[in-house]
């Protein structure tokens, strides 16, 4: 019987970005602007601002958690236009905004509140 064999996701090595992928979220940086976000990868960054555009959220934090590859990333959120709606509402929110997006990733990480 032979064991079955891992298939890698992404072209760069896990470890690559080791220091942002298991980072404690103690240490993780939320942005609410524009110029706080320069850190980010172009990835992430293209989540930023679509989801500070169609949202205005008051916190966001976007992480790919994928080793930098872009195939699964955290998003962390908090919009007024979530007030009122269920985590199931407000998570498909996300998902109608990034559907293209989506199309292209292994996974999404989602955890919404309203202010």
């Amino acid at each position: 019987m032979s064991l079955p064999t891992l298939t890698r996701l992404c072209s760069r090595p896990l470890l690559a970005n080791s220091s942002r992928s298991f980072a404690p979220l103690r240490s993780s940086r939320f942005y609410s602007s524009e110029s706080e976000s320069a850190s980010l990868s172009e990835g992430e960054k293209h989540i930023f601002d679509k989801l500070t555009k169609e949202l205005s959220p008051a916190r966001l934090r976007v992480v790919d958690v994928s080793g930098g590859c872009g195939s699964m990333y955290a998003i962390d959120i908090a919009s007024e236009q979530f007030k009122g709606l269920s985590i199931v509402k407000q998570h498909r929110k996300i998902n109608e905004i990034l559907k293209e997006e989506i199309k292209g990733m292994h996974g999404l990480q989602l955890k919404t509140a309203s202010n």
